[in-house]
This record gives structure tokens, C-alpha cells and sequence, in this order.
């Protein structure tokens, strides 16, 4: 029996296909597909077939749909069947006769042939694996998070299999080819910067830079309104090539055949690393700090181990600040510096194995398909062995158990970690703790994102808007991009609505929108944490004794309390003890607005 889920999900034998039942049943039989010859466990199914609300009787009915699974099965083909084993079932069958399983083997192959300087054999075996694709993975199945979880996963290998694709042919010289096809994906793909530069690469080849130029543009005022980002180096290395008159050399389009390339004698470290902030400010101390444990650790003799770790407030610039350091550790890292982050697109946190197996494919040691997390861990941990000194940059970590199995067993590996805890349970980790951009350094922010000129013609509303940032970069880009797209706006306007209530809501800019980046920050926060701001509602800095009285606690059970809100950073310290000499508390407005914001919403919720 075959099955396929790049698309609908199917099966077939020899005689025509088969009839898998009902929904539920369909939804049991794809989950155990997604992990096959792998035992799934009993509460994942329960999750993947109610989602969220499941019924009480809910292990009681995945035993009955198995049942009613494995008659559908045994009735069409004896090669498939639903194993009991503890602690839930497992879908017994050779994982080739699985679509996704050749799919990811095939692509796999085509990247090594890449490798091998062999565009013909990427050619093929790239058509062989799309062959395969029908569609979205699980249509007509879409909902449970195992099945989203999955479908996303196997669109990002597609893409990436194109892009190696694509790369190929563009060496070939088949420029209007490539054209064709990563059209259609930009559109659908906006801000894959990879497909854009293929994309201004075909059009150069073409002999049409005024229109790969135009693509360029396009790209910088898209990404620079959506995501307050400048394009990355590969784009703007295409267009300066562009303008320099620089001609593309294609190999023989009469060739579907090529020699791997020959050294060129320049560095050829992998960067893997996000785009870096063309308005990137401040944080001189903050990079002095890491600088000198990324070049000792470059050096012959590197410090063991070296594990840094950035904490602080979600939004005041963690990831900008790791992402920065990594680009200005050019020359530093032979052996590359790569990037992954550990949250999915929808906020959630990746897995170890997700996250492992992501690395490996930036260190160009991609694992098969179906790895283990033990196979996984001696993959990285064979090519750390062998490696050059090489940097991580882990970005938006939530807990120390997530991190652990992703710090490689070689001193030559340098770790960057950021999160919105301190992941005191990291050994050895040397902590960075990122304060709110000082005034004078969220000013320059602001004027360089709007223009000085702007700036200094309202003065007053300029330093409005930055304390009502916070000193939080996010929200400084946030209110710079609504401003940037609106020349006439007076910024007095924008000051008067960033200081209303509601405050919150004006916090948006396109899809970025910082209520949801503060909700996804202080996902570790429960439901007592926020009823303890709310009880703090003090707006600036309080001491102990006023926490004491706020809380109604006694002083043992007010630490502990504040530990968690300082753990959290819905709390902070303030920068000057108190005139008793002990230190002092400080409770954001943005923090305490988000509170009370969480409150109303439960009492909408409610319906009082």
C-alpha cells in the first residue's frame, strides 16, 4: 500500500485506491503518518483529532477508530498496520512507501549533488521529488498542530529544494527558465530573500538590470515597512554588481553538465544568518561585552565552551543586538556562522529535534528524514568534532532544557543565546542583561527611521514618542514605520495616541504588532504573575515594603513573588537603590497596560 500526503491524503494499492473512512479516522491515520514506523503517543492523536477540546471519552474513542483504522487496512493490503505499543500506537510500514519520506530523500540527494558541482543530477532528481508534490501537505485535514506542524515543514524543504534549483540552473545560464518559475513563488513568498535574489539574478542575465534593479527596490520597500528591516548582503551584493557594470558568466546553456567549482582562495565561511538592522543603534557596551569572548574564542587557543546568553524585556532588541554581533564577527569564524531560531512562525517553541535537525542543514550535514533526537545529537556532535571555530546564534530560547541538547561538545564553537529568562540552568553561561535604549539613543533611533529633519522640527513630540517607547527598539520601529509611511502626520498626532488608554493598540505597523510580540515574550508568565502586576499597579519604581503592602503577602512569600516577576522581566530593578540604601523595583507602564488588558479581556470573555 502507498500513501500520499503531499496533498490530499490517499492511499493505494495495486487494484485502485482505498476508501480510509471519516474524518477522524483520516485525521488518526495522518497523524500516525507523520511520524511513521514511530510510535505517536496517545495524547498527541487525542490533540491532532479534537485539538483543544477533546471529550472525556477521548482515549476511549482513539481506541475505537483504531480498530475501525486497522479493518480499512487489513481489507486493502496486509503491508500496513496499527500497532499498539506503549505509550500509543505506531503505523508498522516500510516508511518508502510514504511520499513525504522519498520526497525529502530525493531532495536530499539533489543538495549533495549540488554539492558535487553536478546541475544536471540537481535537475533531475529536484523534478523527480516535485513530481511527488500534489499540494499543500494534508488538504482537507488542516487544523491540528502535529498536522500544521508538518505541512510547514515539508513547504520549507520544497522551497529550499527550488532554491538549490534554482541556483543550479542560474549557473547553467537558463536565465528565462528560472524567471518563470520564481515568479509566481515571490508572490506567494514575499519575504524569502533567496527566491528575490534568484529573481534580480534571472533579470540580469537577462540583460535586463533596469527591471532587476526596479526588484530590488521593491524588496527593500517592502521589507522595510513590513518588517523595519534593509535587505541582507546577498541583495545588496546583486545590486552593486548591477551597478557596477559586472556581467553574469553563465556556463554553456548547450550543457546540462558542469565540473565542481575550483578554490577560489577567498573566505568561503558559511554565513547563515539573518539580515542585519541598516538603523542598528547604540549598545556600544552591550557589543563590548561579547566582542572580546568571540575573538578570544576565534583565537588558536579558545576558551572552552563559551556560552553567552542575552536576556532581557521582550522587544528591547535581543535578537537585533545577537544578530549584529554575529555580522560584525566577519573573519573571526572559519568554520561559519549560522543562525536558528527556536520559536515556529505561530509563537510556538520547536523541539530539540526540529531545531537540531535545522542546524544540521545549515552546517550542510542535513539528516535523513525520521532522525531521532539521539541520531541527531551525534550528527552535530561528529561534524563539532571536526569543525573550524564556528558561532550559533540560538535566537528567542524559552528554556534552559531547550537549549541543552543544541550546545555542541567542541570548544571551538562559540553559542550565542537569547531569550526573555535568564536560563540560569545553562552552566557556565556568561549572562548579558539588555536594558531599554537610554533617551539620547532612542532619539538617534527615531530620527535616523523618520529623518532628522522631521525630528527637529517637533522636538517635543519626538521625546514624547521615545518615553512612550520605553527605551524598547520594537516599539521605536514600530512608531517610526507609521510615521515613515505617513510624511504629513504631524508626529504631535502619534504622541497624543501612543499616551491615550489604549495605547496598545497603536502599536502596530503592518504585521508587526507589539502587543502579540509582548504576549509571545511573556508566554512563561501565569495567570497569578499578571494578577500580581496588576496588584502592583504602580507605574515607575517601588520597594519592597510598598510590594509588601500591594501584594497583601508576607515578606517570604513577596520574594517569592517578585523573583518570578523579575525571572519573567515584567519587572525590572531600578537603576538607584533607595535612600535606606536597598534596592528598588520598576514596573513598566507598557507591561502594567498589557495586564489590565489580559484582565478585560477575561471579563469580556466571561460576558460581565
Amino acid at each position: 500500500m502507498q500513501f500520499s500526503v503531499l496533498g490530499p491524503l490517499i492511499a493505494t494499492t495495486a487494484t485502485g485506491s482505498v476508501s480510509l473512512g471519516p474524518h477522524k479516522q483520516q485525521l488518526l491515520l495522518a497523524a500516525l503518518l507523520c511520524r511513521p514506523d514511530q510510535v505517536v503517543s496517545v495524547d498527541l492523536l487525542v490533540d491532532a483529532l479534537w485539538n483543544e477540546d477533546p471529550p472525556k471519552s477521548a482515549a476511549k474513542n482513539i481506541q475505537v477508530y483504531v480498530h475501525h483504522l486497522r479493518r480499512t487496512l487489513a481489507a486493502a493490503d496486509e503491508t500496513a498496520r496499527v500497532v499498539h505499543q506503549r505509550p500509543g500506537y505506531r503505523l508498522a510500514v516500510d516508511p518508502e512507501k510514504i511520499d513525504t519520506v522519498r520526497f525529502e530523500h530525493t531532495v536530499d540527494l539533489a543538495r549533495r549533488a549540488a554539492t558535487a558541482g553536478d546541475p544536471a543530477r540537481v535537475d533531475r532528481l529536484t523534478g523527480d521529488a516535485m513530481a511527488l508534490w500534489r499540494g499543500r501537505p494534508f488538504t482537507g485535514l488542516e487544523g491540528p498542530a502535529l498536522l500544521e506542524d508538518e505541512a510547514a515543514r515539508l513547504e520549507e524543504r520544497r522551497l529550499s529544494a527550488l532554491e538549490v534549483l534554482f541556483t543550479a540552473r542560474l549557473g547553467l545560464g537558463l536565465y528565462h527558465e528560472v524567471l518563470e518559475e520564481v515568479e509566481p513563488l515571490i508572490l506567494a513568498h514575499p519575504y524569502r530573500e533567496q527566491l528575490r535574489a534568484q529573481y534580480m539574478q534571472a533579470l540580469h542575465g537577462m540583460g535586463r538590470q533596469s527591471d532587476a534593479l526596479i526588484a530590488f527596490d521593491d524588496a527593500r520597500r517592502l521589507f522595510s515597512l513590513e518588517l523595519g528591516l534593509e535587505p541582507g548582503t546577498v541583495l545588496r551584493r546583486i545590486q552593486q554588481d548591477i551597478l557596477a557594470g559586472t556581467s553574469p558568466t553563465p556556463a554553456p546553456r548547450d550543457t546540462l553538465s558542469a565540473t565542481p567549482p575550483q578554490a577560489t582562495g577567498r573566505d568561503t565561511a558559511a554565513v547563515q544568518l539573518p539580515p542585519g538592522l541598516a538603523d542598528f543603534t547604540g549598545r556600544r557596551r552591550e557589543l563590548a561585552d561579547l566582542f572580546p569572548d568571540v575573538h578570544a574564542h576565534a583565537a588558536e587557543a579558545p576558551a572552552p565552551w563559551q556560552i553567552t546568553v542575552i536576556t532581557g524585556r521582550p522587544g528591547v532588541g535581543k535578537s537585533s543586538l545577537a544578530v549584529a554581533a554575529a555580522h560584525a564577527a566577519e573573519g573571526a569564524f572559519p568554520g561559519g556562522r549560522y543562525y536558528v531560531d527556536l520559536m515556529d512562525p505561530q509563537g510556538h517553541p520547536k523541539d530539540a529535534s526540529q531545531a537540531l535537525a535545522e542546524l544540521l542543514q545549515e552546517l550542510d550535514h542535513a539528516a535523513p528524514p525520521l532522525c531521532e533526537l539521539s541520531e541527531l545529537l551525534w550528527r552535530y556532535r561528529a561534524h563539532a568534532d571536526d569543525a573550524e571555530p564556528a558561532l550559533v546564534v540560538l535566537d528567542n530560547a524559552t528554556s534552559a532544557s531547550q537549549v541543552r541538547p543544541l550546545l555542541p561538545n567542541s570548544p571551538v564553537f562559540t553559542t550565542v543565546v537569547t531569550s526573555c529568562t535568564p536560563l540560569a540552568g545553562l552552566d557556565g553561561a556568561h549572562v548579558v542583561e539588555l536594558d531599554p535604549l537610554p533617551p539620547d539613543d532612542s532619539l538617534a533611533l527615531l530620527r535616523r527611521i523618520v529623518g532628522a529633519q522631521r525630528v527637529a522640527a517637533e522636538p517635543g513630540a519626538a521625546r514624547r514618542i521615545v518615553e512612550a517607547c520605553e527605551g524598547l527598539p520594537l516599539a521605536l520601529r514600530i512608531a517610526g514605520g507609521r510615521l515613515a509611511g505617513h510624511r504629513r502626520w504631524p508626529m504631535a498626532g502619534l504622541a497624543d495616541a501612543l499616551e491615550s488608554p489604549d495605547r496598545l493598540d497603536e502599536f502596530a505597523v503592518g504585521d508587526v504588532d507589539l502587543r502579540k510580540r509582548m504576549m509571545r515574550g511573556y508566554a512563561s508568565a501565569g495567570e497569578a504573575d499578571w494578577s500580581a502586576v496588576r496588584l502592583l499597579a504602580h507605574e515607575g519604581e517601588f520597594s519592597f515594603r510598598e510590594a509588601l503592602h500591594r501584594l497583601g503577602a508576607g515578606p517570604t512569600e513577596a520574594r517569592r513573588v517578585l523573583g518570578r516577576l523579575l525571572d519573567a522581566q515584567l519587572i525590572g530593578f531600578a537603576p538607584d537603590p533607595g535612600p535606606d540604601g536597598h534596592c528598588r523595583f520598576r514596573l513598566p507602564r507598557l507591561v502594567l497596560d498589557l495586564a489590565r488588558d489580559q484582565m478585560r479581556a477575561d471579563v469580556e470573555l466571561l460576558g460581565l
